[in-house]
């Protein structure tokens, strides 16, 4: 209850935020952006006690304190600019939390019927894919099979151990370099006493609310039309490109062949690298259930990309003097607070900012005045963003170059042009009319989209160029506002032709069906009996015991199962955990995981890796006994030297700090 208590009231600080930066915008927007205000602020202003006080709950009071005194300080200089009293109980919610007697609109009515079969299928694929309960054992659907574990171990670590700066909990000694503050949210909900899945699935909710009504706000202050807006919406979260023709292919001979894309792993017209027939190269992953939903980093970054370029365009291109310069001081803020929650964001801000910069400059004749207003936005991004990214993102481990200069590195093996075309699709084809057609200012608005795309082109920003999606897809979501204004544009142009209700249908289908296709079978997999089991009860039962009786701070030696049920249900350390967390981000684990059949095997290596990485508990399950065993294992060792702390269903703990009973 504390922690729902503490989620609410960082939302209600978040409007008062809202109410002052964005004081004549309708409520509907002035609460998705205090709303995208009060999520960050909960993620952050803890950050600067942390360091003194841990991760606790002392540094998060200190945080709620001056994130209170913050929002009143802004409050109080509302009232000081406007010439009112703060103190006037008439109007007083009115100065809090801005003017709402406007209400709300037919048009912000459209907005969130639109937007709420969206809503509907995240909240459905939330609560079916976020390790529900069946008999005991934990289940989740196909995306988050994945990546769900990574997730869920710097949530749990970080709330038990309250170590700060934070450690990679499956690789202790080596600190976190991964952009921790989207799964810090939860970590805070669970520390004042929110259930684990409740903590994990509630700032998600939300963050999927933001991200829609963000692109939707965005997308409508470029076009200034619902209906435009309406198209790039539906274009953007429900991308795809051509890749439903390889599941036709033979369709007759093989019904299996369509089918597939229901019930194997990764096989959708959206996310299909190879097939048994070579490399088919769909990598267009959808928006919604490859990236929102098992990519919290992703999530919680577009919720604040979204703003920020709203807020940037809205003082580019749109902005009166006094609005404007607040609005280029708070994307300010928000883009120097972006790279601990996704650096990605913090890439995508950068280069749009740069285009919009040279544009304005362009457009001002380098007048001081618009320079002294991108130094309000451009001092506080690099001030707040210099020391995180020494910190945490260059700064902690890597073997490899974060980032490396790599022509075409995301296509694995087709023609450039034929590899966009498929993935892409019918926005691709387009873009090139939709540009010359478009406006102006859309064209100097779309410069951004471009300078993403040529930069993300020649530039692997991680190990994995998988990962250069996440800037493609900011590339595509500009993309699809300019193609939107075409094709709407286009459609009013045959007016009074007949069929061209049809030609729109029969274009909406091509367009969004591998996106139908994708979505409904991640659907379909949260169900049981389809569903996949991340823990079984075994090991939740085990997971239990080792909360109530074992150290935060404790380490455990043990297999580097991804869905490891200590490192990821409990918090405590882990020697090594999977290698596929770790690789992408530059750790050196592959001596430990070579390290551990040796462990498992051999007493003397067991006592030696025991005594330097300081071992406090031995976990042995059918994990261990089936990937580690190599003809010696040393369970029968375990049981002559050390306490047996824990023995049900096949699973021992084997306490290393206490001699055999």
């Amino acid at each position: 209850m504390v922690g729902f208590i503490l989620f609410v009231l960082y939302l209600v600080l978040g409007i008062m935020m809202a109410a002052y930066i964005l004081p004549d915008k309708k409520p509907v927007v002035r609460l998705w952006a205090g709303g995208t205000l009060g999520i960050v602020s909960l993620m952050w202003s803890n950050i600067p006690f942390s360091f003194i006080f841990g991760f606790s709950v002392a540094s998060h009071l200190c945080g709620l304190a001056l994130t209170v005194l913050l929002t009143a300080g802004l409050y109080f200089y509302r009232c000081r600019r406007d010439g009112t009293r703060p103190a006037v109980r008439n109007g007083m919610l009115k100065r809090l939390f801005g003017d709402f007697s406007g209400g709300f609109s037919k048009e912000d009515g459209r907005m969130m019927l639109l937007i709420l079969p969206f809503m509907i299928f995240g909240i459905i694929c939330l609560m079916n894919h976020s390790f529900y309960s069946v008999n005991g054992d934990l289940y989740t659907g196909q995306c988050t099979y994945g990546d769900m574990n990574f997730h869920l171990g710097i949530i749990t670590s970080l709330s038990e151990q309250g170590t700060f700066p934070p450690d990679y909990s499956i690789c202790p000694g080596n600190q976190l370099d991964y952009y921790f503050l989207c799964d810090s949210v939860s970590s805070s909900l669970y520390l004042f006493g929110m259930g684990l899945r409740a903590a994990y699935v509630l700032p998600m909710a939300f963050g999927f609310l933001l991200v829609f009504m963000g692109f939707w706000f965005l997308a409508n202050a470029m076009l200034k039309s619902f209906p435009k807006a309406s198209v790039a919406f539906v274009l953007f979260f429900l991308n795809g490109g051509f890749g439903t023709f390889y599941f036709l292919d033979n369709l007759r001979k093989d019904p299996a062949n369509f089918t597939q894309i229901f019930t194997e792993y990764y096989h959708t017209p959206t996310n299909y690298v190879n097939s048994q027939g070579g490399t088919t190269n769909i990598c267009w992953t959808n928006s919604v259930v490859d990236m929102m939903l098992p990519q919290r980093a992703t999530l919680f970054g577009w919720m604040l990309l979204f703003l920020v370029l709203y807020l940037l365009y809205n003082s580019v291109f749109e902005g009166k003097a006094e609005p404007k310069e607040r609005h280029f001081i708070a994307a300010g803020v928000l883009a120097g607070l972006a790279p601990m929650i996704q650096t990605y964001t913090y890439f995508t801000i950068g280069l749009a900012a740069a285009a919009w910069l040279v544009y304005s400059c362009i457009r001002d004749r380098f007048s001081w005045k618009i320079i002294r207003s991108w130094l309000f936005f451009g001092i506080p991004a690099l001030a707040l963003s210099l020391p995180q990214l020494k910190i945490w993102i260059f700064g902690a481990v890597g073997g490899e170059s974060f980032i490396s200069v790599a022509f075409n590195a995301y296509n694995e093996s087709d023609n450039w042009l034929w590899f966009w075309v498929k993935n892409v699709g019918i926005v691709f084809i387009l873009l090139v009319p939709a540009f010359i057609s478009a406006s102006k200012k859309l064209k100097a608005m779309y410069s951004a989209g471009l300078l993403i795309f040529v930069v993300t082109e020649l530039v692997k920003f991680q190990t994995f160029a998988y990962d250069n999606n996440k800037l493609y897809l900011m590339w595509y979501a500009l993309s699809t506002v300019i193609v939107a204004d075409f094709l709407v544009e286009c459609y009013r142009k045959l007016e009074g032709v007949k069929g061209r209700a049809v030609v729109a249908v029969i274009l909406l289908v091509f367009a969004t069906n591998a996106a139908l296709l994708t979505m409904g079978r991640e659907l379909y997999s949260g169900f049981r009996p389809n569903s996949y089991c991340l823990y079984d009860a075994k090991a939740v039962k085990a997971a239990e015991f080792v909360l109530e009786n074992t150290a935060p701070d404790s380490m455990f030696i043990c297999y580097n199962n991804h869905n490891n049920a200590i490192s990821c249900l409990t918090g405590r350390n882990i020697f090594v955990g999977a290698g596929t967390f770790l690789y992408s981000h530059d750790v050196g684990y592959t001596e430990r995981q070579a390290a551990l059949k040796r462990i498992f095997n051999d007493p003397a290596e067991f006592e030696k890796y025991k005594d330097e990485f300081g071992f406090d508990y031995a976990y042995v399950s059918e994990y261990e006994r089936g990937n580690l065993d190599g003809g010696s294992f040393i369970e029968d060792y375990l049981k002559e030297n050390y306490f047996l702390a824990y023995s049900e269903s096949g699973i021992n703990i084997y306490d290393l700090g206490r001699p055999a009973a």
